[in-house]
């Protein structure tokens, strides 16, 4: 064997051995970045939607915020939402509204089902009616926008309250107006 046949083989045996065994190394580093323990409460509130003035206790009641159980929502890296982007958590509301994650520090963005895919404005168009008017360039605004953007800080804890308003008619689609009549 020459001497140029020899250092090639011995580069060949440092790219096949050494090199993985780096990138497993540089892998496991960052995926043991400390986290941080995220958790909060998802909860609702609604309009009064029409009929005989309602009385102070019926509005108080509407906009005090109730727990919200089982409702979904995505996290992603960023202070926007782009599609670019994956999904690093789903986070589920317990019966009570609570929930709990954890992430390493930096900022993310919170979206609600409808802004994980790329928008399809026809899923939104197929929802109108008569009554029911959608605004597609509110739509495309509130694709790329967060519901909430929030910073995950080098702390124990993150809190976080998001509240969702329910509007009357529109089963909470984004965009969507309701131009009908008001029940009685």
């Amino acid at each position: 064997m020459n001497r140029s046949s020899f250092f090639s083989i011995c580069l060949l045996l440092v790219l096949v051995f050494v090199r993985p065994s780096a990138l497993f190394a540089q892998k496991q580093a960052s995926s043991s970045k400390k986290q941080y323990i995220v958790s909060g409460s998802i909860t609702q509130t609604n309009s009064y939607c029409g009929g005989a003035r309602p009385s102070e206790e019926m509005i108080t009641r509407l906009n005090t915020p109730k727990a919200w159980a089982g409702k979904k929502l995505y996290i992603r890296n960023g202070s926007e939402n782009s599609g670019k982007k994956k999904v690093l958590r789903e986070i589920v509301a317990d019966s009570a509204g609570h929930f709990s994650t954890k992430l390493p520090s930096g900022t993310y963005c919170i979206i609600e089902k409808e802004q994980v895919k790329r928008l399809n404005t026809e899923e939104f168009r197929k929802k109108k009616t008569e009554n029911l008017k959608l605004d597609e360039e509110c739509l495309k605004q509130w694709w790329s926008k967060c519901y909430m953007s929030f910073e995950v800080k080098e702390a124990d804890k993150t809190d976080l309250n998001i509240n969702f308003h329910i509007p009357c008619f529109t089963n909470g689609i984004p965009c969507m107006k309701y131009t009908g009549p008001l029940p009685q």
